[in-house]
């Protein structure tokens, strides 16, 4: 029953909330690979001698390097699962020239790398001593997870019948996995063009035009400074807009399109902590207030409200989504931050909702554009911000 008593704020983000594919993309995800080379690759893995099998495989490994990422979808391994087994696996593995593990770390460290890393090492970048156990270290993990069953049944299929299974049952699999990180970053970036936009001072500065690059600034909620990170000490946020040199505004940002599980209430009850530090800054700092701002968007929040999406909401000072960048903006000029001049609501909209959000995000000297009624300044310039246009000179 607490579902049906829903705050101003959980109406508003459930009618704003955007499905998966409606949420854009930083980036490009590519899944596409030669399906010719995956085939003779467990056509020979089939009619390879089964007491030299290991060898077999690590050999056709490093003829071919980019296989291992194709082979281990086929296996249905995701390239998390992979790149976290095998930086554990190869910091347990002697180096063959040095003290070290394999991977040139200490075993102690446990280092994570990317799957990249270890195709670097297929392709002979630590040496070739290293670049042959790593290829007998990446033949064992296929064989270990079905390569030699799997084999004779793919050696089989034809190439037609291979993309089908690609298609339908692989590919979204990946794409899923791949997509999501970079949908949350895509997001950032849509946010972060509208901030740019309305001349505001961003950290970090490449933001909009690096989402997946861009480096987090850390925090100090004790003096609001932009730090370099310490554990326990520090806070991490996806973009800070700063007053005068002086955080004014920190943003978090929390993208779900499916169940954020333990993440999510972690996330939300982190949020709690740091809306009370921020709140104490400002009671004690009143010529220097900040805010907390959150990106929230996605249907996956469905899963746990009460949880996630709920607290978040109750713990931040403002909030945005894809569909309604534009307040963004219009809290920015309420704060004396920028100057926005008019807005149009999008036809998305009834004269009643338009109505709603004039009276709740709108602040006094931005102008509300009708209809087809134009700007009375032509010099102005229009930005499109979710399902409106803000008009700045």
């Amino acid at each position: 029953m607490s579902d049906v008593n829903f705050t101003i704020r959980e109406q508003e983000y459930w009618f704003h909330v955007s499905p998966q594919e409606a949420l854009p993309l930083a980036g490009q995800v590519n899944i596409d690979f030669d399906l010719n080379k995956v085939s003779q690759f467990f056509k020979d893995v089939k009619a390879a001698d089964q007491n030299l099998l290991r060898e077999t495989t690590a050999r056709l490994l490093l003829a071919n390097t980019g296989l291992f990422s194709e082979i281990r979808q086929f296996l249905g391994i995701s390239d998390k699962r992979a790149y976290l087994d095998l930086s554990y696996i190869s910091s347990r593995m002697p180096h063959p020239n040095a003290t070290t593990a394999l991977c040139g770390c200490d075993p102690w460290s446990l280092a994570r790398h990317p799957l990249t890393f270890f195709i670097n090492m297929l392709n002979g970048a630590k040496g070739a001593d290293v670049q042959k156990q790593a290829a007998l270290m990446m033949a064992d993990y296929l064989l270990k997870h079905g390569l030699m069953e799997s084999a004779p049944s793919f050696a089989e299929m034809p190439i037609s019948v291979l993309k089908i299974l690609y298609a339908r049952l692989i590919s979204p699999k990946e794409y899923q996995q791949r997509a999501a990180k970079r949908r949350g970053h895509g997001c950032e970036a849509a946010l972060a063009t509208i901030l740019y936009g309305i001349g505001l001072d961003i950290t970090p500065a490449d933001k909009a035009s690096n989402p997946m690059g861009a480096r987090d600034p850390n925090v100090n909620l004790a003096n609001m400074q932009i730090v370099d990170r310490l554990v326990g000490k520090t806070h991490s946020f996806d973009m800070v807009i700063k007053q005068q040199k002086n955080a004014r505004i920190l943003i978090q940002s929390l993208i779900h399109t499916s169940d954020p599980g333990q993440y999510g209430v972690n996330k939300s009850d982190e949020t709690v902590s740091i809306i009370r530090d921020i709140r104490k800054w400002t009671q004690e700092n009143n010529t220097r207030p900040v805010e907390l701002w959150a990106l929230l968007d996605g249907v996956g929040f469905s899963e746990n409200k009460p949880d996630t999406i709920n607290k978040l909401l109750a713990n931040v000072d403002y909030f945005v989504q894809i569909q309604t960048l534009y307040k963004a903006a219009l809290r920015a000029h309420a704060l004396g931050l920028t100057k926005i001049n008019a807005i149009r609501f999008s036809r998305t909209y009834s004269t009643a909702q338009i109505a709603q959000l004039t009276a709740l995000y709108v602040p006094n000297g931005v102008v509300v554009l009708k209809g087809e009624t134009q700007p009375q300044n032509g010099q102005w310039r229009s930005i499109s911000a979710g399902h409106a246009d803000i008009y700045i000179d």
